[in-house]
């Protein structure tokens, strides 16, 4: 099953909708994301965080 995440679910304003089809690749995609334009490197408490907030694609 897919999975997705949205930046505006964890208070950042933007409407980037991150999808995947394994967590660990959506993982990937949004540490990407936040690099690239966010210029935040992921540390291991802002993926767990993140992880909380990831649902089923297309919720």
């Amino acid at each position: 099953m897919a999975v997705e995440f949205r930046c505006q679910d964890v208070g950042v304003a933007c409407r980037n909708v991150a999808r995947a089809e394994t967590p660990d690749e959506l993982v990937a995609a949004v540490a990407a994301h936040a690099k690239a334009k966010h210029g935040v490197e992921l540390n291991q408490t802002l993926i767990d965080y993140a992880v909380t907030k990831v649902r089923p694609a297309g919720d």
